[in-house]
């Protein structure tokens, strides 16, 4: 049997769990922010934050600058983490082998789990729906190796289940 992984991306793991807390912020921008080097800086952002340019990385000044109404959180160390290790725990149901991919994903062996949900399109919808009806935003793909299935879930435009041996066809579609 060939070997098939999994990848799964949150997109806004921190902010994502945040709005589950406080739902008043699902449409209010926002950002959790750290110092660094005498300044603070943004370290995630929410969906909406996004929409108006706001990126991780970029210093809160500037952020305010563009979104003067911006909420602001401050970082909690060691969060994603310790989210990633709770949602690595809960997908034990769809795979026995889960590895957490810092900052912000899940990786796992599917070889011979698939079929016990009708084949990998009915396995990956069963997880995507699973975590986004709780209320995370996840990108996910499949591929016979790790690293197509992490580029494909993250920057991929096309079908998120890659065919054994179409792994170079499905990269080459990335950008560089």
């Amino acid at each position: 049997m060939p070997k098939r992984f999994a990848a799964i991306w949150f997109r806004h793991l921190t902010t994502d769990w945040m709005i589950l807390r406080r739902p008043q912020l699902q449409s209010i921008p926002f950002v959790f922010a750290a110092p660094d080097h005498g300044r603070k800086v943004i370290t995630a952002t929410s969906a909406a934050a996004e929409l108006h340019g706001l990126y991780a990385g970029m210093p809160l000044a500037d952020a305010k600058a563009i979104v003067p109404q911006i909420e602001t959180f401050d970082e909690r160390p060691q969060l994603a983490s310790r989210l990633l290790k709770a949602l690595g725990e809960w997908c034990i149901r769809y795979s026995p082998i889960v590895a957490v991919d810092h900052p912000d994903g899940l990786l796992l062996d599917i070889s011979g789990c698939a079929h016990l949900w009708g084949g990998e399109s009915g396995y990956l919808k069963e997880i995507v729906d699973r975590l986004r009806y709780v209320g995370y935003d996840v990108r996910a793909a499949i591929a016979d190796t790790i690293g197509t299935a992490w580029a494909i879930a993250r920057y991929g435009k096309i079908t998120p289940i890659i065919k054994s041996g179409d792994e170079l066809a499905a990269l080459m579609s990335l950008p560089p």
